[in-house]
């Protein structure tokens, strides 16, 4: 090609067994000053609206959109809800020489392969986040999260380590705090009563194959104390992500009422 020119990427919604976006209703969204988006039958497109000469830079451009798209969705419906995979470019000449035809759609990515019984219907594609950034922090504790969602870690243990997370890096930011907890209230702009629950919760509770602490294993969560505290693990990740993409940002605190109740 003389001057290559990627239209589109194409993508496909990838998701597990127990998700089903059959009766997903078409998603654009135009927001983005350097694509358009469309999702239709799980076809997700990007069409460029800056010029890209080949698929590696237009993918690299668009990679922190879409893994912030799949944190979102999975943070809260779960690790196996929502993901991309690659298909393919479109790709043209913008000068193609006279009389050789100019090629379009190069660069196929394997299909999905996605089987089994879908259980969870959703009736609209979820829509793309914006306001947050992923940085090491926020990954760490997804990751710890996702285990939890994948039965590979007991709650006790993840809403903990998520907690104390959010006060060291209050700490990091507010270097003449002395109290981890008050300044994690105050940087997060999380009530400090909701994390004393949060740590009171994972530091007493349990059972016996679920207990951080020995005190806690005659004494197994509720289904209460159980969603207080998933929910309050998907808030402090999500109000860290926010953190991360703008650090002085005015946010809406985080109380209890927030929460469900226990």
């Amino acid at each position: 090609m003389n001057d290559p020119h990627v239209v589109a990427l194409l993508y496909r919604v990838e998701h597990g067994e127990s998700f089903d976006y059959k009766e997903a209703k078409p998603l654009v969204c135009d927001k983005s000053p350097a694509f358009h988006l469309e999702v239709k039958d799980k076809q997700v497109r990007f069409e460029l609206k800056e010029h890209y000469a080949t698929e590696e830079d237009v993918r690299e451009a668009i990679e922190e959109y879409i893994r912030n798209w799949e944190f979102d969705v999975r943070l809260e419906k779960g690790p196996d809800s929502f993901g991309l995979k690659f298909r393919k470019a479109e790709i043209i000449d913008r000068n193609p020489t006279p009389g050789v035809l100019s090629i379009r759609g190069t660069l196929t990515g394997e299909p999905a392969k996605i089987s089994g019984k879908l259980v969870l219907g959703f009736r609209k594609y979820p829509s793309p986040p914006s306001g947050i950034r992923i940085d090491a922090d926020v990954r760490t504790m997804f990751d710890r999260y996702m285990n939890y969602r994948r039965r590979r870690e007991p709650l006790p243990g993840t809403a903990y380590f998520c907690l104390t997370r959010l006060e060291e890096m209050a700490i990091k930011e507010k270097r003449n705090a002395k109290k981890k907890r008050e300044a994690a209230s105050r940087y997060f702009q999380i009530d400090e009563k909701v994390l004393w629950e949060i740590g009171r919760l994972s530091s007493t509770k349990g059972g016996p194959a679920g207990a951080r602490k020995g005190g806690g294993v005659s004494h197994d969560l509720t289904n209460e104390e159980r969603c207080f505290l998933e929910e309050a693990v998907k808030k402090m990740i999500r109000r860290a992500a926010e953190k991360a993409h703008n650090p002085d940002a005015d946010l809406p605190k985080i109380s209890l009422a927030d929460l469900p109740p226990i």
